[in-house]
């Protein structure tokens, strides 16, 4: 088993698991809202206000385990996720080369129009192959850049708190991994779109590969009516920006995560016009859920994607 922990706007997300390459066992699953003022945009703004918090975390869970000896929560591996507004992506076209050329080859292209004179790089550089490209070897990445200090902080905070950190990844690389695991998602074209209470996040997969990721702030109460009408106006203006730029790719379906099946209903009727297939987003096939979880856990696996991707080895 590892621990995997994502920040969202408002709460920690930790889900703990195991996965395979057709199955995702989950074993634990934890929301705990954040204290005020540690976070913002998913970048740590008080690294002690958030160590004090993860041990208060842990804490409670060793608790409720009945944990006699070693804390089970901070002897397993943990991954980190990180979804914030400051990491930039590109996808790019990399001719066949080792790793360390790779690195090399994506820090040019996203240095190759800033001021490069400081001694330390103050960003750090990462990529995750998407689909071969040509006879000759080549592929095609995401490649993301990050602030070597935001990453700096997330491992200091989790690590000062006792957590034994392994991996720090990405939101839209675990959205990768997840996708790639079920089988009618091969190939097609469709939009993947994350509500939370404050924030949408919609993710475009052409012909089966990640295309782009857009993030909106949901400013009305959550639940509301005005909150469904936002979330549908921001996936419409995704639709009609796809239709615009592509021609003949249509889109074939929305599928949503973190929605009420109420509010989904309510975002269907309101925008039928849109003619694409909006339903939820279903990991109920790929998703093995321990008896740990109770019908009074509230689990929805919606809310925890960026966790789930976060278990899938590549």
């Amino acid at each position: 088993m590892e621990s995997t922990f994502y920040c969202s706007p408002g709460s920690l997300c930790l889900l703990s698991g195991l996965a395979t390459r057709q199955q995702i066992q989950v074993d634990e699953v934890r929301q705990v809202p954040l204290p005020e003022g540690a976070m913002i945009n998913g970048i740590i703004t008080d690294v002690d206000l958030m160590v004090d918090f993860l041990d208060s975390v842990a804490k409670e869970y060793a608790l409720k385990k009945q944990a006699a000896a070693a804390n089970p929560l901070l002897a397993q591996r943990s991954v980190i996720v990180i979804q914030a507004s400051n990491i930039v992506t590109k996808i790019m076209e990399v001719p066949p080369l080792d790793e360390f050329h790779v690195r090399q080859f994506i820090q040019r292209e996203f240095t190759q129009y800033a001021d490069t004179s400081t001694a330390e790089p103050s960003e750090l550089y990462d990529y995750t192959v998407l689909n071969q490209v040509g006879p000759e070897g080549g592929v095609q990445v995401l490649a993301a850049s990050a602030s070597r200090e935001m990453i700096a902080d997330y491992r200091q905070a989790f690590a000062l708190a006792g957590y034994k950190v392994e991996q720090i990844g990405i939101g839209v690389e675990s959205l990768i991994k997840l996708v790639g695991l079920i089988p009618d998602l091969v190939g097609k074209t469709y939009l993947l779109v994350q509500v939370e209470a404050t924030r949408q996040i919609v993710t475009m997969f052409l012909d089966g590969t990640f295309r782009l990721s857009n993030g909106y702030r949901l400013i009305s109460e959550p639940g509301s009516d005005e909150w469904v009408a936002e979330v549908g106006q921001n996936l419409a203006s995704v639709i009609q920006f796809n239709r615009a730029q592509r021609g003949q790719t249509e889109l074939g379906s929305a599928l949503f995560a973190g929605m009420t099946p109420t509010n989904l209903e309510k975002l269907k009727s309101r925008f039928d016009y849109l003619n694409i297939t909006i339903a939820n987003f279903d990991l109920s096939h790929v998703i093995k859920v321990s008896a740990n979880i109770t019908a009074e856990t509230h689990f929805d696996p919606g809310n925890f994607l960026f966790n789930l991707g976060a278990l899938i080895k590549r």
